[in-house]
């Protein structure tokens, strides 16, 4: 019986070392934030959705797509690229693409949590990974 009680400790142990082991890196790396993100809270933009896809390659597509009076969809498309170092994201947008503002990277650090996205500023805006087709039509 203790040969047993043995055998069902060791293994225990080993699974907790393992579990220690594969979360001691915790910091994001580029492939976590790679693909294509949908805003979803805080709910404040009811009748606009916000897209961003970042690509493998450093370059990201932000999207933001809303309802007219006129009960017709529009958007805006905006390009740039991107850098990540540690748990910061830091964004520098195309100024040909008409966004007005200082030609200085946007940063702000993230988490990415299975599908969420985690930009951790004030209000921590969250974003869940969705299907790349949601954001082509738009680029």
């Amino acid at each position: 019986m203790k040969k047993y009680y043995y055998g069902w400790m060791v293994l225990l142990m080993t699974l907790v070392l393992a579990g220690f082991a594969a979360c001691s890196d915790d910091e994001p790396k580029i492939a976590d934030i790679v693909g294509t993100w949908q805003y979803v809270e805080p709910v404040m933009y009811n009748d606009a959705t916000l897209l961003f896809q970042f690509t493998k390659e450093g370059e990201f597509h932000y999207v933001v797509i809303s309802i007219m009076p006129n009960g017709n969809p529009d958007h805006f498309t905006f390009h740039g690229s991107y850098t990540v170092k540690g748990n910061t994201l830091s964004m520098t947008f195309d100024y040909d693409d008409g966004f007005d503002g200082e030609n200085e990277p946007l940063t702000c650090e993230f988490v990415v949590q299975g599908d969420r996205l985690t930009f951790l500023n004030q209000d921590h805006t969250t974003f869940i990974r969705v299907k790349d087709s949601v954001i082509e039509p738009y680029l």
